[in-house]
């Protein structure tokens, strides 16, 4: 175990033992070393757990927490932030990945901008673990009002200060809670800085909120709601975030598509 880790890395589990295990491998073989890999088990009913007791076995950085009863995705996030010593906190999906230089260049980013939200581009994978073409870019930085019109920042590729966190705690609501929690934050501290190179790898499922496009809509118009927006601007900002969207990732999605279809031909 690190006695002072830099970074508390923050993994939320629950039945992911398709990907848990190379997830988990993702952040042991980050060029930095002094971290802690917290895994809260919300419990998995599969064999997640034992998964996470093999890998502590050759890693004494990886510490497992249990949830006595399931608690979801935003209350097991809480749980882990709250257990983290660091004070940067880096939170990861179980069935997402980060390239080996994710820490150290985002760390790298954070000393040279002195910011408390650091986040960064990212590739996809289909669900079977296939890395596609097309990246999503980040810009170099976004502030409290741009992010109204398109939330730029995935969990899984941020580092955040851990006390804003514990300040600005995940919570479930029929809202994005990600978004809910990058909102107020942004709202304090102004500004997050961007790291344009794709270093996480994001995992695309069909069973995942983003893919359901008119459920995504509404939590968005929800979301707008929880920070007092009335409710022309909050019209107005889901329009803006489901345009943004479509710009965004239909360029992408199409390349990916094309990439998937032709490997099948070849295969």
């Amino acid at each position: 175990m690190i006695a002072s880790p830099t970074v508390s890395v923050v993994i939320t589990v629950y039945n992911a033992e398709q990907f848990i295990e190379r997830t988990i491998r993702s952040v042991m073989n980050q060029t930095v070393r002094d971290i802690e890999i917290i895994c809260v088990n919300d419990c998995s009913r599969d064999n997640s757990r034992n998964i996470i007791l093999d890998l502590m076995k050759e890693d004494d950085r990886i510490v497992l927490v249990d949830n006595e009863t399931n608690m979801k995705v935003s209350m097991t996030r809480n749980r882990g932030i709250e257990r983290a010593r660091a004070p940067f906190v880096a939170l990861l999906d179980s069935d997402d990945e980060w390239k080996s230089t994710y820490l150290e260049t985002m760390l790298m980013r954070q000393r040279e901008t002195g910011a408390q939200v650091i986040y960064c581009s990212y590739d996809f994978m289909s669900s079977d673990g296939t890395v596609l073409p097309a990246s999503f870019i980040v810009k170099e930085s976004v502030t409290y009002k741009q992010l109204f019109r398109q939330n730029t920042i995935a969990p899984s590729a941020s580092l955040v200060s851990r006390d804003l966190y514990l300040k600005y705690p995940f919570y479930a609501d029929k809202v994005h809670e990600d978004y809910v929690c990058f909102l107020s934050i942004l709202r304090e501290i102004g500004v997050a800085y961007g790291v344009t190179e794709p270093l996480v790898i994001y995992r695309l499922t069909d069973g995942s909120k983003s893919r359901n496009k008119l459920k995504s809509i509404l939590m968005t118009y929800r979301t707008y709601k929880t920070h007092g927006v009335s409710f022309f601007k909050r019209c107005f900002y889901t329009l803006c975030n489901a345009l943004n969207g479509i710009k965004k990732y239909k360029k992408v999605s199409a390349i990916n598509k094309k990439y998937l279809k032709e490997k099948r031909k070849m295969s």
